[in-house]
């Protein structure tokens, strides 16, 4: 058995361990587990050799992503693929999107391109996006998430491709090196440093435990930890001067590893508490927005 596939069947069971402890975060579970275990297995496809990017590390240093630096970043021919894989994933755990899906995904057999697709509509405004919706002959909300999946397939690929090349840069930006994104959660590991986690490219960077990832400051007066009752490892880092929040874990000593994407739905009550409060999200995902995509 492949480690790739001990990995996949190990994010199974913890799926199943999670839905079984939190039974009221069944649904969330249910609807993403498929695109959860279908990233896993995507990332085996990571191509081993060395990647022919390159990357400038003056201007990494100052700020500069990944994927604004490399504009044929995502130019690759795993497109076709990633789309039909994304169909079917999403018509697995969101039935009332699987005709959608269906369409989709006999649309991409018959030439669809998903990049193209993908690079005009990523970026469009609700209203614009709609538009599109239209002329791609679906639901918006099915293209949303379609957008969102595809997306999450193929910047991963590509963050994981570079991993190597990037640990021994300097980044210290509260937005993700690789695409830009703002994370969605923040992993508390060994001697308390706090990881950052993408929502997209599912890149981790370390940054500064008590510093904004949204803003930037660091003010002991204007940012605090909202927990969780009885959950004392369980937790949200709050911003008071740009009004964001971050769900943060402290995993520190715990020998477990979980995916990122699980480990935010798992906590997706958290979100809830907390946006009652009136903060926001640092980033929107299609869990910590009660199910609809940014």
């Amino acid at each position: 058995m492949s480690h790739t596939r001990n990995r996949e069947e190990e994010l199974a069971a913890e799926i199943t361990r999670l839905k079984q402890e939190r039974p009221y975060l069944d649904n969330l579970f249910t609807s993403f587990g498929p695109m959860l275990l279908l990233r896993e297995r995507w990332m085996k496809d990571k191509r081993k050799e060395g990647t022919t990017i390159s990357v400038d590390p003056l201007q990494y240093s100052g700020g500069i992503t990944l994927i604004q630096q490399c504009r044929d970043l995502l130019d690759d021919d795993r497109w076709h693929d990633a789309g039909l894989a994304a169909a079917g994933a999403i018509g697995s755990g969101f039935r009332e999107l699987a005709g959608d899906m269906d369409f989709l995904a006999d649309r991409i057999r018959g030439g669809l391109d998903c990049y193209a697709v993908y690079r005009s509509a990523i970026d469009l405004k609700p209203e614009e996006l709609q538009r599109k919706a239209r002329e791609t002959g679906v639901q918006e909300l099915s293209l949303a998430v379609f957008l969102r999946c595809i997306g999450r397939l193929m910047l991963g690929i590509k963050a994981a491709e570079m991993a190597t090349e990037l640990a021994s840069l300097s980044w210290a930006k509260g937005y993700c090196p690789v695409c830009g994104s703002f994370p969605h959660l923040a992993i508390i590991r060994d001697k308390g440093q706090r990881w950052l986690q993408c929502p997209q490219c599912n890149h981790e960077w370390g940054f500064p435990r008590m510093t904004c990832p949204y803003c930037e400051h660091e003010d002991p007066e204007n940012s605090g930890f909202l927990f969780v009752e009885g959950k004392k490892g369980e937790m949200a880092f709050t911003c008071s001067k740009c009004q964001k929040y971050l769900i943060t874990i402290d995993q520190s000593g715990n020998l477990r590893s979980t995916a990122a994407d699980l480990l935010a739905i798992s906590l997706a009550h958290l979100d809830i508490l907390v946006q009652e409060k009136g903060l926001e999200p640092m980033a929107q995902c299609e869990w910590n927005t009660y199910q609809k995509p940014e």
